[in-house]
């Protein structure tokens, strides 16, 4: 957002569609066997280290796909300037690839720590670099300088930290081992995680690069907060439900531990954006990018009711079910790509009702699928979430409240509001879960481990 406001909307715009294709890209290479070596039992050092160079290999093809498709894409979207942005990061592509396969290592052996210096090191250091590269301003070129140098930090410590040797290995025979759970689930995360790159790009062919902009920026202000809860709460349920895979009574109660925990942080963070965004907007971005404001409102509100079945794909991997987790991914990217096709939005609130589309279909789809596997009943489910709900409920109320009651410029009522709606909500959580730290958050019992 803020590399966007430096460059302002149509480079904004160039750069979100480069950026978009080389994600795309980069989930088949990212993502190939990092879940897979977390749920295989008595994983190998063979395995292990096919994994890795399996998915290494993987991007390397996809860096020459991309590098081939890149004239292509520039011109299916009518701006000549995204070829370069595309070639210059399929370079990336190789290096992303090595740094997802060791993620799922570090992830099974518990490195929360390793995991958490991707972002805290990373991030500010590709947000100087963009800034700098816009200051001087190459335009989308910042976007591509801030991709660039997150992709390659994150390889530099992993390559240093993770210990794992640069040796590489390839055995078809351990890869098998490994593909009844890697290959539906990459599947699934090209799809689920692709689905916004694509419907972005496809974005780029109904309206003007400056509504692509404007829109980005309105999902990115939802979805830059709501990445706490979509990266974390995986990263905690998929080696715990691993662990309980052969005792379905004790994985139900692990899987009704993540969900309050994922309700606890999703919902007041979904509606609080919500709650503030036209401030948020202002604040951070001035009056120009104003529409984006209703827009992430929507998607904010309807993001609610992504938080209220638990970590479904989780506990799909967990059970070697990832096959649903790619049936699920195929229905929420179809939803966003007919609504963009029936309604040909022209305004980017209309553009966000067609993302939103999809979260309505698969919510109740979900749930069904995930209570079945764990034989409960939506009353269980609702009792696990109803302490984030009456949380959310009354922090809303008390936001709404002060909001109309505050006669103050943006940053200081933005502030004002986040604090005020912060403290209601973990008053009434904390006591609504009984004065206890969430059961999610607590280590594993030493038999179930």
């Amino acid at each position: 957002m803020l590399i966007a406001r430096a460059i302002g909307p149509e480079a904004a715009g160039t750069g979100a569609i480069a950026i978009a294709a080389f994600l795309l890209a980069d989930l088949a290479g990212a993502a190939l066997f990092t879940d897979a070596v977390v749920q295989r039992r008595g994983l190998s050092r063979l395995e292990a280290r096919s994994a890795v160079t399996a998915q290494v290999l993987a991007g390397l093809a996809g860096a020459a796909v991309l590098a081939a498709l890149a004239p292509v894409i520039a011109r299916q979207v009518g701006v000549p300037e995204v070829q370069p942005l595309i070639l210059t990061l399929a370079g990336l592509l190789p290096f992303s690839a090595f740094s997802g396969a060791v993620s799922g290592l570090v992830l099974r052996e518990g490195r929360y720590l390793l995991l958490a210096l991707r972002a805290l090191i990373g991030l500010p250091l590709a947000l100087a670099a963009g800034l700098a590269v816009a200051q001087a301003g190459h335009g989308p070129w910042a976007m591509v300088a801030h991709q660039m140098t997150a992709t390659l930090l994150v390889f530099l410590l992993l390559l240093t930290l993770a210990r794992q040797r640069l040796r590489p290995r390839l055995s078809l025979r351990a890869l098998g081992v490994l593909w009844p759970v890697a290959g539906p689930q990459v599947l699934s995360v090209i799809v689920q995680a692709g689905r916004y790159r694509l419907f972005v790009l496809a974005l780029g062919t109904v309206v003007a690069e400056a509504v692509v902009a404007v829109s980005n920026v309105a999902f990115r202000l939802v979805d830059a907060v709501l990445a706490v809860v979509w990266t974390a709460t995986p990263r905690i349920a998929l080696p715990r439900f691993s662990a309980l895979q052969h005792d379905r009574k004790a994985l139900a109660e692990a899987y009704g531990d993540v969900a309050e925990l994922q309700a606890l942080i999703g919902m007041p963070i979904a509606t609080g954006v919500a709650l503030i965004a036209p401030d948020l907007v202002q604040a951070l971005l001035g009056p120009v990018w104003a529409p984006a404001a209703e827009a992430a409102r929507v998607v904010g509100l309807v993001a609610v009711a992504s938080f209220a079945y638990g970590d479904a794909g989780s506990l799909f991997v967990a059970l070697g079910k990832a096959r649903r987790n790619l049936l699920v991914a195929g229905i929420a990217m179809a939803m966003p790509l007919l609504a963009l096709l029936l309604l040909r939005p022209e305004s980017p609130i209309g553009v966000a009702w067609c993302w939103a589309a999809s979260t309505l279909v698969i919510a109740p789809f979900v749930t069904f699928l995930a209570l079945r596997e764990i034989r409960r009943s939506p009353l269980w489910l609702l009792g696990r979430i109803a302490p984030a709900l009456a949380a959310t409920g009354v922090m809303a109320v008390a936001v709404l409240l002060l909001r109309e009651e505050l006669a103050l410029p943006p940053l200081p009522r933005l502030a004002a509001a986040a604090l005020a709606g912060a403290l209601v909500f973990a008053l009434v959580a904390w006591l609504a879960i009984g004065r206890r730290v969430p059961r999610a958050l607590r280590p594993l019992p030493a038999a179930a481990e």
